[in-house]
């Protein structure tokens, strides 16, 4: 039975490595390979200026224990340890061998075998998310880069919890963080780390005698542990 690479391989694999293995180039390409694992892991986890974080530091950095940005798998939480292991065996093993040694015996076969390989964990990749629960509130927010100060966190909650959504309209909200500067990102963790959440209800906007009129209207209030930050922050600022 012939089987078709490009049924097997990750879009990412074809595009960087495939050239390479065709032309009998097998342990670059397979390198390669396994660099593209690393350079979407970073990607998706927004990694950008750590260039010296790669290899098994990397995947125990973002999917091992501690307080930080994690990567979350899609098999599941319970298989997160799992997944870490994964990761990192697979670049223990193979990248190791292929940064640090002429690759001869990578031949024909094991250069297949590998680019699926990295094919699996691209897809992986592909299909996780970013979590931000472990990152450590507000100092790890800070630490992170994802805030500059303390201030700039509590006016974001700040604007958050005074919008309101008549007929939940939201380019207003949207229209506002840009003008203050605020990414969409900041605006994803605020919710990813529930500091706030959105409320809906119908609320009727007709007078007694007339007909009805039924609307959606939403807002967004902070939540106890929202609440619970922002005086912490408004309380350290006061007490300076």
């Amino acid at each position: 039975m012939k089987i078709d690479l490009n049924n097997l391989l990750h879009p990412r694999i074809i595009d960087k490595s495939i050239s390479l293995y065709k032309d009998g180039y097998f342990p670059q390409a397979a390198m390669v390979a396994m660099k593209q694992v690393e350079i979407a892991f970073k990607e998706k986890a927004g990694i950008e200026d750590e260039e010296k974080l790669f290899g098994v530091r990397l995947y125990e950095k973002i999917l091992g224990s501690g307080k930080s940005i994690k990567l979350k798998v899609p098999l599941g939480d319970k298989l997160q340890k799992e997944a870490k292991e994964l990761f990192k065996s697979a670049s223990s093993y193979y990248r190791n061998y292929l940064a640090h040694e002429e690759g001869d015996k990578i031949n024909k076969i094991i250069c297949i075998r590998i680019m699926v390989l990295a094919s699996e964990l691209l897809d992986l990749i592909d299909a996780s998310y970013v979590s931000f629960t472990e990152i450590g509130e507000v100092k790890g927010l800070i630490k992170q880069g994802i805030f500059e100060n303390e201030k700039e966190l509590s006016d974001l909650l700040s604007f958050l919890s005074s919008q309101v959504f008549p007929y939940e309209a939201f380019d207003g909200m949207f229209e506002g963080l840009a003008e203050r500067g605020y990414s969409e990102k900041q605006y994803e963790i605020i919710f990813d780390l529930d500091l706030v959440e959105y409320h809906s209800e119908m609320r009727n906007h007709s007078f007694p005698g007339e007909l009805e009129d039924w609307d959606e209207f939403g807002w967004i209030e902070l939540t106890p542990k929202g609440r619970k930050i922002l005086a912490q922050i408004q309380n350290s600022s006061t007490d300076r």
